[in-house]
């Protein structure tokens, strides 16, 4: 349905390459250094790569799968009969293969996976990819993705503390397939010091908010918005601010960072102490920031105090009274009472996680429905209310007690959801805004992520992009981490030193150098900082700045289409040592180079019309030719849309 007329799209393409005065393609001299690694840079310490745990599908768990599937599309069939509602007929392999990779992977599929599944003849063969995607590192580099959107990662936290080491425990998280409700336990409760136990990572982010805290914590893990309530009863929703106050409450004793002076370091400012010793050895060091990655970074920890939270001094309702105490208590579900032996956000955490909250397991349920149909069955995913009625309530509470069946195991989850037929029907192209209802005749039609996109460019042209991972968090943590109470100025700075030996420029060149092009670091996105600066490809395709939740954006804009015309991530596709070339040279005949070049980069056959639009390009301008029909397909509609 995205197809648009091949020629009108290759006259395009042409008088764009008139515009720009044309491409050096395959025969430019231009250097493309993300050729074929010759060899991998020495690391100055050991560092393993991540692994992703494989999860091996029995006979029994395929059955249940299915069984589970059945069921999803015998409740979404209902509303068919109910709305009377035509449901789009079972996409093609073609569009099938494309879509799981991107769905699941993040990316498209390269020539090999494309002909590999084309090809085959197992009946089961789409059950098979979803299970292979499943255990793939690109559906922990995908997911990586989606939960840093939500969480706001950051490459640096409050307090002075970095970002990696949280982003790391996150993908690390994801790889093991920890299960949902156990994840975000954690994450609630972690304690100790950032750089030890990079869970508190969360915790750290909101530092010296913790009224803000509170509020996104309900709103990503519960799909609530109490927000308004901060400052005056809620508008449109039940919450008063009384309630605000009472679950935020539960977390308000919780700090992010130690004083300086506090009793731990045995007296006085440990830090200005460090800093007059290490200007006695240091000829360089004026007393200013040089050594704040280890003086201030290690005072950053999350710990708990008995501390009571209070009602503001202007609180204007008459059911408290101003600056008295409040007491914790849960906003829905059972309610919770903090014990003697407990940290108060323990209870909380326990409540939030709780099979038995009943706002939970539905909240990442509608989420992961949206993740892979485009749109929730409550809309906004955040903004669960107790008037809210779902799209389908009855579909809603079967998947809600899928999730909690299956312990919240969020990959066995998405198998079954892949592996319904609604999920491989055509998809829709409609526009569903508020309030308008969508019955799911297939998924909603929508344009890649900005990650995808750019995995996507990133999977035609590098030959080994699952090789590159970022130099670990614990490489940097295990020099940076010291007891400021008994650490001598004299270890600071042989740590200093050894850190700048272990993370040097010359070591990151040395590693990054096999996939540069023009200064791009050729990686997934998982693998890049976070966020990317304001003017890379990844941000103009509307990533996040990581300030608000899930501020990417799909968005068309006049920077992106520059991006596309002469930005460097299109052309890269056309450099001689680029995998696209690669393969579309090794073919012999024009006719099947030219089907290499439409697998590769739409995952299907040219169909008669555009084969004959291509071959007409090819012998018109040569070589160049070649070049002109792949800039062609990958400014098309079709590459841009998952279908």
């Amino acid at each position: 349905m995205m197809r648009q007329t091949f020629r009108a799209r290759m006259l395009l393409s042409v008088a764009r390459l008139l515009l720009c005065g044309g491409l050096a393609v395959l025969c430019g001299d231009a250097a493309f250094a993300q050729a074929r690694p010759k060899k991998k840079p020495e690391p100055p310490v050991e560092v393993p790569q991540r692994k992703v745990q494989m999860h091996l599908v029995s006979q029994s768990n395929r059955d249940q799968v299915i069984k589970s599937a059945a069921k999803i599309d015998e409740l979404v069939e209902k509303n068919y009969e109910k709305f009377k509602v035509t449901p789009n007929p079972e996409v093609s392999d073609e569009t099938f293969l494309r879509r799981a990779y991107l769905d699941i992977s993040g990316a498209i599929p390269t020539l090999k996976q494309s002909q590999t599944f084309l090809d085959g003849r197992d009946p089961q063969k789409r059950s098979r990819l979803i299970d292979m995607l499943l255990n793939s590192r690109g559906y922990a580099s995908h997911t990586y993705n989606y939960w840093s959107n939500i969480l706001r990662v950051n490459e640096r936290l409050a307090n002075n503390a970095p970002g990696r080491p949280y982003s790391d425990w996150i993908k690390e998280s994801i790889e093991k397939n920890v299960p949902y409700d156990k994840w975000v336990f954690e994450m609630m409760t972690a304690e100790g010091k950032y750089l030890d136990n990079p869970a508190t990572g969360y915790l750290v982010r909101d530092s010296g908010m913790p009224l803000d805290a509170m509020n996104n914590t309900v709103r990503i893990f519960l799909g609530t918005q109490i927000g308004c309530a901060q400052c005056h009863d809620h508008p449109f929703d039940r919450w008063t601010r009384k309630e605000f106050y009472e679950i935020a409450a539960f977390t308000f004793g919780t700090e992010t960072r130690r004083g300086a002076g506090d009793k731990m370091f045995g007296g006085g400012n440990v830090v200005n102490k460090l800093r007059d010793d290490l200007k006695k050895i240091d000829t360089g060091f004026d007393g200013g920031g040089k050594y704040n990655r280890f003086l201030l970074g290690n005072l950053v920890e999350v710990y708990d105090i008995p501390r009571a939270l209070t009602y503001p001094h202007d609180y204007q309702y008459t059911d408290v009274k101003p600056k008295s105490p409040v007491a914790p208590k849960t906003l829905f579900g059972e309610e919770m009472t903090v014990t003697k032996n407990e940290r108060p956000r323990v209870t909380f955490a326990n409540w939030m996680t709780s099979p038995r909250n009943p706002r939970f397991a539905k909240n990442i349920a509608n989420r992961m429905w949206k993740r892979a149909f485009g749109i929730g069955l409550i809309e906004p995913v955040d903004d669960i209310q107790d008037a809210t009625v779902a799209e389908n309530e009855e579909l809603l509470a079967f998947l809600e007690q899928e999730m909690i069946r299956l312990k919240f195991d969020l990959k066995e989850f998405q198998r079954i959801l892949y592996n319904t037929k609604t999920y491989q029907r055509e998809a829709a192209a409609v526009e569903v805004h508020g309030g308008d209802e969508y019955h799911f005749p297939g998924p909603v039609l929508r344009r890649m992520s900005p990650e995808q996109v750019w995995d996507s460019f990133i999977t035609l042209a590098v030959f080994t992009p699952k090789d590159y991972q970022v130099e670990p968090a614990f490489v940097q943590a295990s020099f940076l981490s010291v007891n400021l109470g008994a650490v001598s100025a004299e270890e600071l700075m042989q740590r200093d030193n050894a850190l700048k030996v272990a993370t040097d420029y010359k070591h990151r060149q040395a590693r990054d150098k096999d996939y540069t092009y023009k200064g791009l670091v050729l990686a997934r996105a998982s693998e890049l900082p976070t966020p990317l600066p304001a003017g890379h490809f990844l941000r103009q395709f509307g990533q996040s700045d990581r300030e608000s939740i899930e501020g990417n954006t799909t968005d068309g804009s006049v920077p992106q289409v520059l991006q596309m015309f002469n930005g460097p991530i299109t052309h890269m596709l056309l450099e001689p040592k680029s995998l696209m070339v690669s393969n579309v040279m090794s073919q012999k005949s024009m006719d099947d180079r030219v089907n290499v070049i439409f697998l590769t980069v739409l995952s299907r056959q040219p169909t008669s019309e555009e084969r004959q639009a291509a071959l007409a390009e090819i012998r018109e301008h040569g070589p160049a030719g070649y070049g002109n029909v792949i800039w062609a397909l990958v400014n098309t509609r079709e590459f841009l849309f998952v279908q």
